[in-house]
């Protein structure tokens, strides 16, 4: 059995959650949390520069460097366990900054001990999402941590209740919840457009059948290069193991350190069907799939999951293998009509037409999640995707897996946040 929670819950009871969550996803302060850590937060004036660091400069961490530094933010430390990734990132940041270069660090720690912090951006492997996001709210700094939230339910459930005793601002990296585009779709839903909503799919599938782009730094990665990577400080909290180069560089496939395709992708896709469902979660959820087609990957190539919420059914489909049908990411299905999410564009189609009668572009929403996030650390209003929201999501992920590594239909109460 793979046992990942406690069958606590986060300290508020059903009612109060749900209406909590209503309100912070369109953006609305949430009321009654609990002040902590303030001495060791700067007070920002109106106009003053927001200074940050940014722990993990990788491929997300290294987004959240640049997006920040361009929405006006200053970065001022920057951390990572491979010494070329943390230089590559200084020069980087350096250049954006006109010359203004940030420190460089191996341990997260001493970027949290600065009192010229007031935000971090946490772009980590999962597996550190958990300490790093309790240690930061402790040190007073606000925080962006990348999706997904958790390693597991547990952690989840920790991190919500360590952030709620803090008056801490944190974002979570579903950036779609800064799209106006999926806000519409939400709100078309809820005024009955669509009549009874009954089935939403969504789906990400894309062709790496030449090659996982993760991989991409293994060719290069000499002997020279393995001395100046930490792999003690990589594993952290995860299981000790001998140096695996496919496990430091494509860490997402393996279990000791993420979830897979599930969790790091069904924290998107899983959050739009929650979303326009406005729901808390699921209340069965089965997976199955396999590993078809990567040799390395611990966790599956090839996954689809189906979730019952009680009123309506959710699958998600993925898979890294094929491209076919991959510009259509949701489709939902109602009773009067469908709304299809794809080529970069919604389209309402009423039912038995074939034609659409509304439709409106969907961009990109990671620069606008960022902006919420830097407008929020001086308004003190909850962002666009706070920690409950993050938590919510990644558990119906979470849930999946269990379903996969069990090979049985998983039973749960999203109200209490428990096994049935």
């Amino acid at each position: 059995m793979i046992r990942q929670i406690d069958g606590g819950n986060t300290g508020f009871d059903g009612h109060n959650r749900r209406e909590f969550l209503k309100k912070t996803s369109a953006g609305i302060a949430g009321a009654g949390l609990v002040m902590g850590a303030l001495s060791s937060r700067r007070v920002l004036g109106a106009n003053e520069r927001i200074r940050m660091g940014v722990i993990g400069v990788g491929d997300r961490g290294s987004w959240g460097m640049r997006e920040a530094i361009r929405h006006g933010a200053e970065i001022v430390a920057v951390c990572d366990v491979y010494q070329t990734r943390l230089e590559n990132a200084i020069a980087v940041a350096g250049d954006q900054q006109q010359g203004n270069k940030p420190r460089g660090y191996k341990e997260f720690r001493k970027v949290l001990d600065r009192a010229d912090i007031d935000a971090v951006f946490i772009g980590t492997p999962d597996h550190w999402h958990h300490d790093m996001l309790i240690a930061a709210v402790q040190a007073g700094k606000d925080a962006y941590v990348e999706k997904p939230f958790s390693k597991t339910i547990e952690q989840g459930k920790a991190m919500v209740r360590a952030v709620r005793a803090t008056d801490r601002i944190v974002q979570v990296g579903n950036h779609r919840r800064s799209g106006e585009h999926w806000a519409r779709a939400a709100e078309l839903i809820k005024s009955g457009r669509l009549g009874r909503v009954v089935w939403v799919h969504v789906q990400d599938l894309r062709d790496w059948s030449r090659g996982d782009p993760w991989a991409a730094w293994i060719n290069r990665f000499t002997p020279a290069e393995r001395a100046k990577l930490d792999w003690d400080m990589f594993l952290g909290p995860a299981p000790k193991r001998r140096f695996d180069v496919h496990r430091y560089f494509t860490w997402r496939w393996f279990w000791d350190y993420a979830g897979g395709l599930l969790t790091d992708i069904g924290a998107h896709q899983i959050d739009v069907a929650q979303w326009l469902l406005d729901t808390l979660g699921p209340k069965k959820v089965v997976a199955n799939g396999g590993n078809y087609f990567f040799d390395t990957w611990e966790t599956p190539d090839v996954v689809h999951l189906t979730a019952d919420y009680g009123t309506a059914c959710v699958t998600f489909s993925v898979e890294f293998v094929s491209n076919r049908m991959s510009h259509i990411e949701a489709v939902v299905h109602g009773s009067d009509a469908s709304l299809v999410v794809g080529g970069g564009e919604f389209q309402l189609l009423p039912r038995g037409s074939k034609e659409p009668v509304e439709t409106w572009k969907r961009p990109y929403e990671g620069p606008a999640h960022m902006a919420n996030f830097l407008d929020c650390i001086r308004t003190r209003k909850q962002p666009n995707s706070p920690v409950e929201v993050g938590h919510r999501v990644i558990t119906t992920a979470h849930l999946g897996n269990l379903s996969y590594r069990e090979k049985r239909v998983i039973e749960w109460d999203a109200e209490k946040e428990q096994f049935i």
